[in-house]
């Protein structure tokens, strides 16, 4: 199967003092109704740590509920200091959609989960993902 993701520009979501504010007053009509994978993430000087990957058929229609999720974003607000960001991108294939998505997610979820800082899907949803292992 072949999966193209084409990735946004990152949108600022602000810092932990203003996120819950800048989510709740957030113009969803910003978002664009593709489907496609995301990542909540902080960004503190040079250094990138992914928060969240997801998948979702519209990206705006997730996000809406994102911000509306208390667990979510306080998982996010009680993450280190830096700047917290979404990114996404619009997933292209000629096959199943769904499997699509769902390979793009786990992939991404297997680049950047970390043992020292897992991702709060772990943390706050207990999911359990498969693995990807190359050789």
């Amino acid at each position: 199967m072949n999966v193209e993701l084409d990735w946004y520009d990152p949108i600022e979501l602000g810092g932990s003092s203003t996120l819950k504010e800048n989510v709740k007053n957030f113009n969803l009509a910003l978002l664009p109704e593709i489907s496609g994978v995301y990542i909540f993430y902080r960004e503190y000087g040079d250094y990138q740590e992914a928060l969240y990957v997801g998948k979702s058929e519209n990206i705006r229609i997730r996000m809406k509920a994102h911000f509306n999720s208390i667990k979510l974003i306080d998982g996010l607000v009680d993450t280190p200091k830096g700047q917290k960001k979404l990114i996404f991108a619009e997933v292209k294939t000629r096959s199943d959609l769904g499997k699509a998505l769902a390979q793009a997610e786990k992939g991404l979820i297997n680049q950047l989960d970390d043992e020292k800082y897992p991702l709060l899907n772990r943390k706050l949803m207990k999911d359990q993902y498969d693995y990807i292992i190359s050789k």
